[in-house]
C-alpha cells in the first residue's frame, strides 16, 4: 500500500493523506487497507495521476511511487505534480534502476527474463531504469534543495521479490510475444528455469535499486 500508513501516521488527526490510483483492484485494496487499519485522516480518490482535477498548490508534500517507470511522459507528470504542490511545497519521487537487479549464481535464464522486462516496458513508453533520471529531471525543473538516495534489499532463501522476474514477464507477456522479444517456448522455458534457479539452496539476489527523489517546489 505504499506510504499511505506512513503518511497517516506522519501527519497525524489534523492531517490529511489523498491516496490516488486509476486501477480498480489497486483502489479496492487501498480502500480495504484504510478502513481495516482505521486511518480516518486518509482519503482514496480514483483520478489520472496525470490529470488528477485535485486543486491547484494545496499540498505539502506531493509523492509519486513506480508511475514514470511504467507510463513515462516525465514533463507531463512533473508538471502535475508541481501544480498540486504548494509553493515551498516538498515533491518526493521513487522510481526504479536495475542496476544491482541480478541472481546469484548467475542464471541465463534471469538475465533472459530482465532483457525481455526492460524492452517490453520501452515498447510500452515506461523505463524501468527510470530513476536514474529523476535527480536531473528536478533540478531541471528548477526545485530547489534536490536531493538523492538509493536502496537496494538484499534477498535469500524464497523471499518473495526474487520471483520478480516471473511476475513481470507473466504479467507482460502479451507486449513480449507481439514484440517478438521472445516466442511462446522461450518464454515458457525461461520462466521455468527461473523458477529452478531462485528455488536453488545456494541462490541469492538483489532488488533493483529504488531511487528515493525530493525537491522543494519555488515559493
Amino acid at each position: 500500500m505504499g506510504i499511505l500508513g506512513s503518511l497517516a501516521h506522519r501527519v497525524g488527526p489534523r492531517g490529511t493523506v489523498v491516496g490516488l490510483d486509476q486501477d480498480a483492484v489497486q483502489l479496492a485494496a487501498a480502500r480495504a487497507h484504510v478502513a481495516e487499519s482505521g486511518f480516518a485522516n486518509v482519503e482514496i480518490v480514483e483520478a489520472d495521476a496525470y490529470a488528477s482535477a485535485l486543486p491547484d498548490n494545496s499540498f505539502d508534500f506531493v509523492h509519486v511511487r513506480f508511475v514514470f517507470a511504467p507510463v513515462g511522459r516525465d514533463d507531463a507528470l512533473l508538471a502535475e505534480l508541481l501544480r498540486l504542490a504548494k509553493p515551498g511545497g516538498i515533491i518526493g519521487i521513487e522510481e526504479p534502476d536495475t542496476s544491482s537487479w541480478s541472481l546469484y549464481p548467475p542464471h541465463p535464464a534471469w538475465e533472459a527474463l530482465k532483457a525481455a522486462i526492460l524492452a517490453a516496458f520501452k515498447r510500452g513508453g515506461g523505463d524501468l531504469d527510470a530513476g536514474r533520471r529523476m535527480f536531473g529531471l528536478l533540478r531541471r525543473a528548477g526545485l530547489e534543495d534536490v536531493t538523492l538516495r538509493a536502496a537496494v534489499v538484499a534477498l535469500q532463501d524464497g523471499h518473495p521479490h526474487m520471483r520478480l522476474p516471473i511476475q513481470f514477464a507473466t504479467s507482460l507477456r502479451a507486449r513480449i510475444l507481439d514484440g517478438g522479444l521472445m516466442n511462446d517456448a522461450a518464454l515458457d522455458a525461461a520462466v521455468m528455469e527461473c523458477e529452478q534457479a531462485i528455488g536453488a539452496r545456494d541462490s541469492a539476489a538483489l532488488s533493483y535499486i529504488v531511487t528515493q527523489v525530493s525537491g522543494r517546489k519555488p515559493q
